[in-house]
């Protein structure tokens, strides 16, 4: 048995010029982000022979196949049938997650990225951050298509706060941000994240996004621009990181306007009152619509955020939660690997029972 845990990350500068549609035809891209200690796990074993199925996967459905092609989960599919040999015994491969599904935090590559790890792992093979992030990349963009950029499987793949850059030549580069432990813990201090309630699938946001591009030259290169600015304010300890919320104010109302659907009505509301309370700056993280509010807040008006947000509705009857969070650098790592739980069954050849039968 193999246990595969992989952060989930806050984005904060740079969002969608990560996608290849931009850095490989209008600009350069590059995105300021971290991991945070919020996980998703994959559990991976081989599946016992006494079954009359081959493949056990269990997300927010349970599935049971004899064939990998009769797999409902996209990801799962795709990754057994190219990255496992056709005669590899079956698995069973178990999703949990800290938070939920589809709500910005980049749940989807961190899964990609953790079920690539484990079945790597399971086979005796060590395997880079690079290499897991690059493969994530080609499983989501290439094999299933999504309208996804490539920021979100580097960054949990790799763990830390980094910038990430995409060259037009398909090049990623990782450097990790030089902020001293105190300032870094200083940062840390001023974020507050609250969950909307709402879930969201972001490939329709993604898409709108991709086919503005060439419209939106001009805010997409401001987007751009404060990754660098972003970098600056935190390494330089003359700097105050009240200049970072700024930042953060004046990025969030230019993805604003790159597509329809990122914000709405009780999102900005939220927002504002946010900012009414003590917040200096702020976004919604992900594509839009829904998910996760982060905030940039002085800690002596953390108490006035919270409870401004507890009083706040995005759904009628349901307070706002806040959700604390510290950062983590580790990136994707096994947790476990018992190779001895699934040993009784070595060698063992039984013909395929029937479910249920005496």
């Amino acid at each position: 048995m193999i246990i595969v845990r992989t952060p989930l990350r806050v984005s904060f500068f740079g969002g969608g010029t990560d996608h290849p549609g931009w850095f490989k035809h209008h600009g350069e891209g590059a995105v300021l982000s971290t991991t945070i200690n919020k996980y998703v796990y994959i559990t991976l074993r081989h599946t016992p022979p006494v079954f009359d199925f081959n493949y056990r996967v269990v997300w927010r459905e349970i599935e049971q196949t004899r064939s990998v092609d009769e797999i409902v989960h996209p990801v799962v599919r795709e990754v057994l049938r190219n990255y496992t040999s056709t005669d590899a015994p079956g698995y069973e491969i178990v999703y949990n997650a800290d938070l939920p599904a589809r709500s910005g935090l980049g749940s989807s590559s961190a899964f990609t990225v953790a079920a690539l790890h484990a079945l790597w792992h399971n086979s005796g093979e060590e395997v880079s951050k690079m290499r897991l992030a690059r493969e994530a990349i080609r499983v989501e963009q290439d094999l299933l298509k999504e309208p996804v950029g490539s920021q979100d499987q580097t960054a949990v793949a790799f763990g830390g706060l980094n910038q990430i850059d995409f060259g037009k030549d398909g090049g990623l580069t990782v450097s990790p941000i030089q902020v001293s432990g105190d300032r870094m813990r200083h940062l840390e201090d001023h974020l507050m994240m609250f969950f909307t309630g709402f879930t969201r699938d972001a490939g329709s946001i993604e898409k709108n996004k991709v086919e503005n591009f060439a419209n939106k030259r001009e805010q997409m290169e401001k987007v751009y621009s404060m990754v660098a600015e972003g970098r600056r304010v935190l390494e330089d300890d003359r700097v105050s990181l009240l200049e970072f919320g700024d930042l953060l104010d004046q990025g969030w109302r230019a993805k604003r306007s790159l597509a329809t659907g990122v914000s709405n009505g009780p999102i900005d509301q939220a927002y504002e009152l946010a900012r009414q309370a003590g917040a200096i700056g702020g976004k919604l993280l992900g594509a839009g619509g829904g998910g996760f509010l982060l905030f940039f807040v002085p800690p002596d008006r953390r108490a006035a955020v919270a409870e401004a947000m507890s009083r706040f509705e995005f759904q009628p009857g349901r307070s706002t939660v806040e959700v604390p969070f510290r950062f983590e650098d580790l990136g994707s790592s096994v947790v476990l690997h018992r190779p001895e739980l699934t040993s009784n069954y070595t060698g063992l050849r039984l013909p395929q029972l029937q479910l249920g039968a005496a």
